[in-house]
């Protein structure tokens, strides 16, 4: 058997994988729904092209070119290692080395021509919206060296480092890269930036070849595999998948003190979610992010479209206040309860309230003042 035979035969058993679980949950009439709607989507993106382009203009332009930028860190190598090879193949290194190589071509060329579409699109996008911004040529070799750059970036910075160490290293090299490409936009310094990040890039991926990432690559790969499977159960009301979290100790109540007095069972499920919601750091962001992002759209919006941002976000926050319910009481302990004093299904809303309550108050709070704002500034 050579690498690149059995490389082969992991692609195909990887794609067959995924169109098992794909035909488990999409029949045709599903599929007949989703075309529809893609086309529905299409054609409203494209009779509304004009005002979507007249509010990019009014965003701020650092606004525009950070997503931009964002994208540029979206790409991936995937190796199709699995967990059996390093017993398998333990006198074969040269299968997981060759297993290696033909993922990374693969990969890096599917990065390219991800890189490329990117470029072109967001090209075309910024000539939209403030022609004679970017040089063709320039821009689009500028992206695809910083899309390759960041790409093999991450890998090695998987390699070294871990827990904390790797978030802050990662943080800190966005941050750098972000400035990095802001002063070349600004300052027009295509062909010196381009060299620099084709140089990094060279040099990461020469270390990224030459070092053992056995163990890093296989557990990307099994994440990437068990993706969209994760995807269907978090989406099941049927199944609870709890979701782990890094964190050994909790953020907050780490010594569970009380925080209502009344022991009835409505109120103590009340305390158990709110201690279960605010002990995960995951649980806080997310919420804050919810309220502080629609805030800070409804700023750049036209009055009548925060009106439905707000009846979206009315709706989106009590269904995902809905999903930290049933995480909370998909708990084993708390599924022997269910339909019992302990846990009963109008204590859903009940124990939401409390955290739904004020989010859309405030958010409804900051609509009113646009609104008034809006007819005192005509």
């Amino acid at each position: 058997m050579t690498a690149f035979r059995l490389y082969k035969d992991r692609l195909k058993q990887e794609r067959q994988y995924q169109w098992k679980n794909t035909k488990a949950v999409v029949d045709w009439t599903i599929l007949v729904y989703m075309v529809l709607t893609l086309l529905f989507v299409a054609a409203m993106i494209y009779d509304m092209f004009p005002s979507f382009i007249a509010l990019l203009q009014e965003l701020p332009y650092g606004l525009t070119l950070f997503a931009i930028y964002y994208l540029a860190w979206t790409g991936a190598i995937r190796v199709y290692y699995q967990q059996a090879d390093m017993y398998f193949f333990v006198h074969r290194r040269d299968l997981l080395q060759g297993l290696k190589k033909w993922g990374v071509i693969a990969s890096m060329g599917l990065n390219v021509i991800k890189a490329l579409l990117i470029a072109i699109l967001t090209y075309l996008l910024m000539e939209a919206i403030s022609p004679s911004t970017f040089p063709l040529l320039e821009w689009i070799s500028f992206y695809l060296a910083l899309f390759l750059f960041t790409t093999v970036l991450g890998k090695v910075i998987d390699l070294h480092w871990s827990g904390w160490k790797r978030k802050l290293i990662t943080f800190t090299a966005f941050l750098f890269l972000g400035l990095f490409t802001y002063l070349t936009v600004n300052q027009s310094m295509w062909i010196v930036s381009t060299a620099l990040l084709m140089l990094g890039f060279i040099t990461f991926f020469t270390i990224y070849l030459r070092t053992e990432s056995f163990m890093v690559d296989m557990v990307h790969n099994e994440k990437v595999r068990q993706k969209y499977v994760g995807m269907i159960f978090y989406v099941s009301e049927y199944v609870h998948v709890p979701r782990s979290s890094e964190r050994n100790k909790p953020l907050f109540f780490r010594r569970s003190q009380r925080i209502i007095e009344d022991r009835s069972p409505h109120s103590a499920l009340t305390e158990l979610f709110f201690k279960y919601l605010l002990r995960n750091s995951r649980h806080i962001f997310s919420y804050l992010q919810l309220i502080g992002i629609t805030i800070a759209v409804m700023g750049y919006l036209p009055l009548w479209m925060t009106f439905g941002l707000f009846m979206a976000f009315f709706f989106f926050l009590k269904e995902w206040l809905n999903i930290v319910y049933d995480e909370l009481v998909g708990h084993p302990f708390l599924n022997m309860h269910k339909g019992k004093k302990l846990v009963q299904e109008h204590y859903q809303d009940l124990v939401t309230r409390w955290l739904y309550y004020p989010a859309v108050g405030l958010v409804g709070f900051v609509l009113m003042m646009n609104t008034l704002f809006h007819f005192l500034m005509r």
